[in-house]
């Protein structure tokens, strides 16, 4: 991929710009374990193998590493200079990646999650006071349990 960046390697591998090879090749071998094709039963799980090994290749080698800098430098250089397209939409981060997520959705989601878990958990609890359901059927709570806290939490996310 030597004329566009596709990814950046650094973020791919998980390793700071100024790693060094050993710090790179720990990174690399850890990535492959967790996305190799036959460990990993994503649909994604040979594209994931495929980046990263991509990635360790052009990182590995001194050589091609500086010019993926220097490209990448360019790169950065050119996509600061235009306006970004969505950059007054609030940014909302998952645990490896900073992607931008519609707030109205995104608070929709927990919305819906937290009238699931609240619903459930009273409609369980309805049954076993004024319809006589077996009194072990408040195991059935736990789902509706787990999702209230989640969506509040997510509700509140600023």
């Amino acid at each position: 991929m030597q004329g566009s960046l596709r990814y950046d390697h650094y973020r791919v591998l998980g390793v700071p710009r100024d790693a060094t090879a050993k710090e790179i090749k720990r990174a690399y071998r850890e990535r492959v374990k967790y996305c190799h094709p036959d460990r990993n039963p994503s649909p994604q799980a040979a594209t994931l193998f495929h980046a990263v090994h991509q990635a360790y290749e052009e990182l590995h080698d001194p050589e091609r590493r500086r010019g993926y800098d220097e490209r990448l430098l360019h790169y950065r250089s050119a996509s600061a200079q235009r306006p970004q397209p969505q950059a007054d939409r609030k940014r909302y981060t998952t645990r490896d990646q900073d992607l931008p997520v519609n707030r109205f959705a995104f608070v929709g989601l927990h919305i819906t999650g937290l009238c699931f878990g609240v619903v459930l958990v009273m409609g369980i609890l309805i049954g076993i006071t004024f319809l006589s359901w077996p009194t072990y059927t408040v195991v059935l709570c736990l789902p509706g349990l787990a999702v209230i806290p989640d969506s509040i939490a997510g509700i509140r996310v600023k």
